[in-house]
């Protein structure tokens, strides 16, 4: 049921940000023929917590000193971006994801892949991402990495849909993917759908020194979770003369189904009403050919059901540099200055045709007046 839903939501995004309005070229300034590519190089870091709770056995502190935080240890991953006629797809992945030894740290594999088309009122992307290998910890062991665990896996994938109230005067590609331009300086209101997927698994999720504050919970396997948010946010681009600084902030809510698995296969489900927040931000220089910047994401969900609290935190930051293959289309003010032209040659051509026909009725009137003196004189 939950699998159909999400396919019935993902039509209706891409029904969306099929349509687009008009958009205002003093403001915008759109790429025709666009080719656009972008290496980067990024940094990676996932946090995913599980908190005990209403364990009358022990105080509140004491369940708050039990919070086993999990998160791989990655190193700088590879970024490739490709955009083809507005249509954008990204995918970085560490160089090798092997058991390679850093700095004494054992390093994780990651990947993660996306996609995105932004209109001038409605955008729509997806992604998927990918963590195995991960150290933990707890209150009462400091060390993030000492405790490794090499079966725990975690991954999720999701889209988002969002609308843009000021898609007119701002536009969403030319602060975050740069396959446009912003003229002048704007903002806007968003709303943004999101489905999302997630889970985090192993064969000993909860570590054995904290296990007896977990309850029914100490021998968790698999934490699943469906969810749906609907975010309301803000987000501007400041520019001049090429160079930008954007940011977006979105906050929201939603339900989530949240599943919960045990040895031999036995699953609990609950539903729980998540919170969510996102942050973004990018600045650079946004030329007509080359494009370069540093850009940082953020989002964390956290939500709860009475024996214990989750939550996933994802960010990355990094710098880019990229090339287009790209010709201006004309702007606002060009089309105006040719109409100007074009009003100006018209009336030169009737004022000529009117001087034309005006000294046409003066040579024939002369003419006359010649000719009826050449008949007086006979």
């Amino acid at each position: 049921m939950s699998k159909k839903l999400f396919i019935s939501i993902f039509i209706l995004f891409i029904s969306l940000f099929s349509f687009a309005g008009d958009q205002d070229t003093n403001y915008v300034q759109k790429f025709s023929n666009i080719f656009a590519i972008k290496p980067s190089l990024n940094f990676n870091g996932f946090v995913y917590t599980i908190t005990p709770r209403n364990n009358d056995a022990f105080t509140s502190q004491q369940l708050r000193d039990a919070r086993v935080l999990y998160s791989p240890y990655i190193t700088p991953a590879l970024g490739i971006s490709l955009n083809i006629m507005g249509i954008g797809a990204s995918y970085s992945f560490r160089l090798k994801n092997d058991f390679g030894d850093t700095v004494g740290h054992a390093t994780s594999s990651f990947q993660s892949f996306s996609m995105n088309i932004y209109k001038n009122k409605f955008g729509f992307e997806a992604y998927y991402q990918d963590y195995r290998r991960f150290y933990y910890h707890y209150l009462g062991d400091q060390n993030l990495f000492h405790n490794y665990n090499s079966d725990i896996r975690a991954y999720q994938w999701g889209a988002n849909g969002i609308v843009l109230f000021n898609g007119k005067r701002f536009s969403y590609n030319a602060a975050f993917n740069q396959t446009e331009l912003q003229k002048k300086t704007s903002h806007s209101m968003l709303l943004m759908l999101s489905l999302k997927y997630n889970e985090i698994k192993s064969d000993t999720l909860i570590p054995n020194a904290v296990k007896h504050y977990y309850v029914d919970y100490q021998t968790l396997e698999r934490n699943r979770n469906y969810a749906i948010l609907l975010h309301l946010g803000y987000a501007f681009n400041l520019t001049k003369k090429g160079f930008y600084f954007s940011t977006a902030v979105l906050a929201g809510v939603g339900a989530q189904l949240q599943t919960y698995t045990f040895p031999s296969a036995n699953s609990t489900a609950k539903i729980a009403f998540p919170l969510s927040a996102r942050a973004k931000a990018s600045m650079g220089y946004n030329g007509k050919v080359f494009f370069s910047g540093v850009f940082a994401n953020y989002d964390i969900m956290q939500t709860a059901i009475r024996p214990m609290k989750t939550q996933q935190m994802i960010y990355n930051y990094g710098v880019y540099v990229g090339l287009r293959a790209v010709k201006y289309s004309k702007t606002k003010g060009q089309l105006k200055a040719e109409k100007k032209q074009q009003r100006l040659a018209a009336k030169e051509a009737k004022k000529k045709e009117e001087e034309e026909k005006k000294k046409a009725e003066e040579e024939k009137r002369k003419l006359e007046k010649e000719q009826k003196k050449a008949k007086k004189k006979k």
